[in-house]
């Protein structure tokens, strides 16, 4: 099993180290170890620690040979050392004044104990405070005190040129004035279209034996059958083609009613066989009007068309429109 690995933590290491043996034998070891510092407020209340990770053998595993740790005394080495030489350059800063100067010191000899270790080599001691680390000349140029370059060399400072000094600025070019309003020109108002003229419209035949029919979409037709007959005293036939409109007729002369039959606009053959007294064109006012022309002028070249039926007047903006085909317009609403 591998060992187990716990973090522990103390005022010094050797207070780590004599609580680790007291909890965990002789065969406990410090792997690694750290001096954690709190800074306080303001440099008040400042408290470090030294923080261990140590490594204990399972319990399980049979013995094997391990360093124990020791009792007295012994020469700091590696993580030890530096720890120790840390401790005591906060020792003897916190016991100084405070100032820059001993506080360089206190680093300065904390470097001497690194070189004297073996740790990194010997760094110059500062001799003054950090804010006199360097100052400003009259050029500008900031300047290191006794500053020089290897082999002896002196640094250079260049020499600072003229800068050209803008005495007068180009002239400024006029801008053109900007017009607070713009000309507008009168549109011609258009003149207002007159009314479509409106044909005297013809008198509905409605004497006894009268066939009228009624042409158109099957569905505008069958919604203005109704309406017409019942308006005009029709009384509604099956009549589809010559025989039967001449019996239909001789049945309304017999019982003294008028007839109203249908068809589709472009039924030519039920139009042509019935050879009614009087055709009525049904249209939908709201349809384009070239497409109610197109109807109307459609089955005027097979029959008279007496008039136009207009429906649907109601649902749309412009009914006066059907007016425009030049023919008779009886209106439904």
């Amino acid at each position: 099993m591998p060992p187990i690995r716990s973090l522990r933590e103390g005022p010094t290491l050797e207070a780590v180290r004599d609580a680790v043996r007291a909890e965990f034998g002789a065969g406990a070891r410090i792997v690694s170890a750290e001096r954690v510092t709190s800074p306080g407020i303001g440099g008040m209340f400042r408290r470090s620690h030294v923080e261990a990770v140590v490594e204990v053998p399972d319990p399980l595993d049979p013995p094997t040979a391990r360093v124990a740790i020791a009792d007295g005394p012994v020469v700091r080495v590696g993580i030890a050392a530096l720890l120790a030489d840390a401790e005591a350059a906060e020792a003897r800063i916190a016991a100084g004044d405070g100032t820059a100067t001993t506080r360089a010191d206190a680093f300065a000899s904390v470097l001497d104990g690194f070189a004297a270790d073996g740790i990194t080599t010997g760094a110059p001691r500062p001799d003054r405070a950090v804010a006199d680390a360097g100052r400003v000349d009259g050029g500008g140029a900031r300047l290191q005190d006794g500053t020089e370059l290897p082999g002896g060399a002196v640094p250079v400072t260049a020499p600072v040129t003229d800068v050209p000094v803008v005495t007068a600025l180009p002239p400024v070019l006029p801008v053109p004035p900007v017009p607070t309003a713009l000309p507008v020109q009168a549109l011609p108002v258009p003149a207002v279209l007159p009314l479509p003229a409106v044909l005297p419209l013809p008198a509905v035949l409605a004497a006894d034996g009268d066939l009228v029919l009624l042409v158109g979409r099957p569905t505008d037709v069958d919604a203005a059958a109704g309406v017409f007959a019942g308006r005009y005293g029709l009384r509604p036939t099956d009549a589809a083609d010559r025989r039967s409109g001449i019996l239909a007729r001789a049945d309304g002369v017999r019982n003294g009613h008028a007839l109203l039959g249908v068809a589709a606009w472009d039924d030519a053959a039920t139009t042509e066989g019935l050879a009614a007294d009087q055709v009525w064109v049904v249209v939908d006012v709201g349809r384009k009007p070239e497409d109610t022309r197109s109807m109307v002028a459609a089955v005027a070249a097979r029959t008279t068309v007496a008039g136009v039926v207009a429906i649907g007047a109601g649902e749309t903006a412009t009914p006066e429109s059907v007016h425009l085909m030049g023919v008779p317009v009886l209106s439904l609403g």
